[in-house]
């Protein structure tokens, strides 16, 4: 063998290589569909049919509209009850969950304390004055007295 041969060779290799490698780039990448939703699943995303996206866009652009209630709809507003809680030293919980639902803010002392319980905040209750809502949920108030959230 010759180095003409050997360079005609290796040249041919590498002009094979690179009609292989663009037409491997050049082709879509298609995704089976657990690929797909594995690779939705990691950016925090979901896949739905085009005809529920349509009808939710169609609802969202509803609710945006202002309409003034009716009088069907002023008698079932909520009333929402504010309330300013003093945590003191040596408060129990117990205290405080009862003033709660003496004042509306929650519907049941025994609820907020079974919940408080269940997601250990018993002992992580901040000293201090804290403006709570009858809108509010459980967990709101339980993040609130904690200092988990301002």
């Amino acid at each position: 063998m010759n180095r003409a041969v050997i360079r005609a060779f290796s040249i041919g290799l590498l002009l094979a290589t690179a009609i292989i490698g663009t037409v491997y780039y050049s082709q879509p990448h298609t995704l089976t569909k657990s690929q797909l939703n594995s690779e939705l699943n990691d950016q925090g995303l979901v896949a739905i049919p085009k005809k529920e996206y349509e009808h939710l866009k169609e609802m969202s652009k509803r609710s945006k509209q202002p309409s003034s209630p009716s009088p069907a709809m002023s008698s079932q507003l909520k009333t929402v009850h504010i309330y300013r809680l003093v945590i003191k030293k040596g408060d129990v919980p117990a205290q405080f969950a009862k003033e709660l639902e003496a004042a509306q803010i929650i519907p049941s002392a025994k609820a907020f304390m079974n919940y408080l319980e269940q997601h250990q905040l018993t002992h992580e209750i901040r000293i201090g004055t804290y403006e709570v809502r009858s809108d509010m949920s459980y967990e709101n108030i339980g993040n609130i007295i904690t200092g988990k959230t301002n």
